[in-house]
């Protein structure tokens, strides 16, 4: 699985693990997993990030990071953005993780903005493989961290 890391830098050795161990803690956190994307330099720039939320006292997360060559199509980019979020909680479900997961994605259920385009063809997948689903409209975390990251 990808390499993970506190916001500090500090490595997170195994995702699952460290979920597994935040959760037992704190098992009143919400658990959310979200990707964003801009293109830089030439590059595309990802960032995922799983992020456990405190409702009322803040949220805790760790986060990855990955460059591409660059994907002009910005349709296909924001693919990709679910597609890495799913394989997270994929990962996360897959090692054990049985509780419930939402996966933000950074699409505006506006017509008037490009990225609602991508909803419907996410949703089904999102929603068919048993996670929650949060859009722009609704209180988000993980992919909002993951904007703020790039």
């Amino acid at each position: 699985m990808t390499q993970y890391r506190k916001l500090d830098g500090t490595p997170v050795e195994n995702s699952a693990a460290y979920v597994k161990a935040y959760m037992q803690q704190y098992p009143e956190a919400i658990l959310s997993v979200g990707s964003d994307s801009q293109n830089i330099g030439g590059h595309s720039l990802y960032a995922t990030v799983i992020a456990f939320r405190h409702p009322g006292k803040g949220v805790h997360y760790i986060l990855t990071k990955r460059r591409e060559q660059i994907i002009r199509d910005m349709i296909t980019r924001l693919f990709k953005e679910a597609e890495d979020s799913i394989n997270t909680a994929e990962y996360l479900r897959g090692e054990g993780i049985d509780i419930p997961i939402t996966i933000d994605v950074d699409y505006n259920e506006d017509e008037n903005h490009a990225s609602h385009k991508v909803i419907p063809m996410v949703k089904g997948w999102i929603l068919g493989l048993g996670y929650d689903m949060s859009t722009k409209q609704n209180i988000q975390v993980a992919s909002v961290a993951a904007d703020h990251l790039l």
